[in-house]
């Protein structure tokens, strides 16, 4: 089994500093920086908040990935605000961006999903408590893989879920070995590179 973590995930509920500045036009309760722009404007870290577009591409990416259908992924979403949504293989996502939306701002405010379990964690307890030893930190700034192949030496992966940045982890409180790799010259979109993971791990 393989882990695929996305994580520092640009998914929130409206922070409670925004909340009388919610918009007329979009009923959902969900941070998104095409309808908040301007308010996000002295967010904190506002450059990394607020495109859940980013989630709900890439996972459809990874649940409708030959591994996933085969069983063999795990998939979390770890959440810029220390929450963790353990995602069912078997979930089948709405194509739909905000009937997606309406599924998440359920999930974050504790109703009941049977295929979307969440919890309040941080990403290092998360890589913990699933026993990650082995991890790739997905970066373009990290040491390039030149065989695809080369990525089945990892259990676990750690993908950006956010627009702009580097993933923010201490590494010295986890347990297993993390190394950051690159799989491009370039930087990639996170659909992409989950994407590019999930087919090399399953047809290498």
């Amino acid at each position: 089994m393989y882990n695929i973590v996305l994580a520092n995930s640009a998914l929130e509920l409206i922070p409670k500093e925004m909340k009388k500045k919610k918009s007329k036009i979009y009923k959902y309760d969900i941070l998104d920086s095409n309808y908040y722009y301007r308010e996000m404007r002295n967010l904190k870290d506002r450059e990394r908040r607020g495109r859940p577009d980013i989630i709900h591409i890439t996972l459809l990416t990874i649940l409708d990935s030959p591994i996933n259908h085969e069983g063999l992924l795990n998939i979390y979403v770890h959440t810029y605000d220390n929450k963790v949504l353990k995602i069912n293989p078997e979930t089948r996502l709405p194509r739909n961006y905000f009937r997606f939306l309406g599924v998440m701002e359920k999930v974050l405010k504790y109703n009941d999903n049977p295929l979307i379990k969440m919890e309040e964690k941080r990403l290092e307890d998360l890589l913990n408590e699933i026993n990650a030893k082995r991890i790739a930190l997905l970066t373009k700034n990290g040491e390039l893989v030149k065989k695809t192949e080369m990525l089945k030496k990892y259990d676990t992966f750690l993908i950006g879920g956010f627009p702009k940045g580097e993933i923010i982890i201490n590494e010295e409180e986890v347990d297993g070995k993390i190394e950051k790799i690159s799989i491009y010259k370039k930087g990639l979109m996170a659909w992409t590179v989950a994407g590019i993971v999930c087919y090399s791990l399953f047809f290498s």
